[in-house]
């Protein structure tokens, strides 16, 4: 007997801890986390960007990775910083707003039940038995927006239903799915 198709929407702790630390590097007052002083040391920017795009597409290649907690995975990320001192700092800083209701729970809320029901009729149209919408709670995408089963889709890309549709049929196509 064949599987039922699984399609699972969520906010990776991963995705989104990458956007957080590049949004920290880029130290533009509109991009949260915003804060001045400079408080965590990263890695210079040209080792930086290609080091979260790596991340980025590693975590995406391993199905669990994406929503394993982080303090699981402290050896991936620690590279990032230069000490060990301001990658414990901004992991404590990332989850206590990661683990209020105004990070990952608010995140995975905005898409409401009919975007739910609009994702759910895309991905029975595609040929994927398992799919994995990792919701950002930034534009930026660090890497590729799909690897295999896990698409990454962005809160503003769920803002306007045509677009949002456009977006994931793209992507499913070019992860070579119709």
């Amino acid at each position: 007997m064949k599987p039922g198709r699984i399609l699972t929407v969520e906010a990776s702790d991963s995705l989104n801890f990458l956007v957080y630390v590049h949004n920290y590097a880029k130290q533009e007052k509109h991009c949260f986390p915003y804060m001045s002083g400079y408080p965590w040391n990263l890695q210079e920017q040209s080792i930086l960007r290609p080091l979260l795009q790596q991340l980025w597409n590693e975590a995406l290649a391993k199905p669990t990775y994406p929503t394993l907690p982080i303090d699981h995975q402290k050896d991936i990320f620690r590279p990032l910083f230069c000490d060990e001192y301001s990658f414990e700092s901004c992991l404590d800083t990332f989850y206590s707003w990661w683990g209020s209701m105004a990070g990952q729970m608010a995140i995975e809320r905005f898409v409401d039940q009919e975007s739910h029901n609009t994702l759910y009729t895309l991905f029975l149209l595609s040929n994927k038995e398992q799919l994995t919408i990792n919701l950002l709670y930034e534009n930026d995408i660090l890497g590729s927006p799909i690897v295999d089963n896990q698409l990454v889709l962005t809160l503003r890309e769920t803002f306007v239903r045509e677009e949002m549709i456009a977006t994931i049929q793209d992507r499913l196509t070019l992860n070579g799915n119709k």
